[in-house]
């Protein structure tokens, strides 16, 4: 792979990352907890609305849900030209599952063809590199952060923005309130290579009425910025929705994701369009997870 493609490579997978990474479930909040219509919170209240929607990913990220379920990843990855048109489109599959007490999705086929022998051995690799960091991880009492451009759905993050409430709108059956964010003024966080993407972002979030589960993010960067990722590149554009849907009662997960970016390269123009498609959850035996990788 020549080094521009690989540069292409970690852009792409950055502005996937551009959208706010909500776990991949919600668990309801714990029995006797309450509902919005009971617990005194204003519905009206953006803040409040928000508070509890925080609260409930940050219950469901140290419940650790999202390890309990398998599912299917489809990524489909068109490349568009100046005139809009498609000139180009490459696909990929995906098997996630747990591993080492986080979750892992393998990639299993390319444009519709099992993996080559090639591909097949750096998967093979990159498996046992996720273990062996995962359990390094655990052995240090660290945190461990499998992507360092993740992005979580924290308090950390939304108090760079302002938020207003919209109203109510529904969605595949869920009544919604819906939230606008924009970044405040004055300074924002700018530790990270991802916050000059944040800070240039507004959108909306739909937080389901009945239990304060996000049903939908969608985003719009605002402004171009320029990064380094060995080379000098401009992000000028980048626009994306995800969708989550309810797999059990009171568990969500994502669903559907799409997003068009456009960034420059040297003197290279580059679009894509992608979208990722989850399917088929389905709850794992977590004592039995294979055998232990070495």
């Amino acid at each position: 792979m020549s080094k521009t493609k690989a540069i292409l490579r970690r852009a792409l997978s950055g502005c996937l990352l551009l959208l706010f990474t909500v776990n991949l479930s919600s668990q309801a909040p714990e029995s006797g907890a309450g509902d919005a219509k009971t617990e005194g919170i204003s519905p009206n209240t953006a803040e409040a609305i928000l508070d509890r929607a925080l609260d409930r990913t940050t219950a469901q990220e140290e419940s650790g849900a999202e390890l309990t379920f398998e599912f299917a990843l489809r990524s489909i990855v068109d490349s568009i030209n100046g005139d809009g048109e498609v000139t180009d489109t490459k696909t990929t599959a995906y098997h996630g599952y747990p591993l080492e007490g986080h979750r892992f999705e393998e990639l299993i086929a390319r444009d519709g063809e099992p993996l080559d022998e090639g591909d097949a051995r750096d998967e093979a690799k990159r498996k046992r590199e996720f273990a062996s960091e995962a359990r390094a991880h655990t052995a240090r009492g660290e945190r461990y952060e499998p992507n360092e451009m993740a992005v979580r759905f924290d308090r950390q993050l939304m108090d760079r923005y302002e938020i207003t409430l919209l109203g109510s709108e529904t969605i595949r059956d869920h009544t919604c309130w819906v939230l606008a964010f924009e970044p405040r003024s004055g300074r924002l966080p700018d530790d990270r290579r991802m916050d000059k993407a944040l800070n240039r972002s507004t959108g909306r979030l739909w937080i389901s009425q009945d239990d304060y589960g996000v049903a939908r993010i969608a985003f719009k960067m605002q402004r171009p910025f320029r990064y380094l990722w060995g080379l000098v590149a401009t992000l000028r554009n980048a626009e994306g929705q995800l969708d989550f849907e309810l797999i059990q009662p009171d568990i969500w997960a994502p669903s559907t994701f799409n997003l068009e970016m456009d960034l420059r390269v040297f003197f290279k123009g580059i679009r894509r369009r992608i979208q990722q498609h989850w399917s088929d959850y389905q709850p794992v035996d977590l004592a039995v997870q294979g055998e232990p990788i070495p």
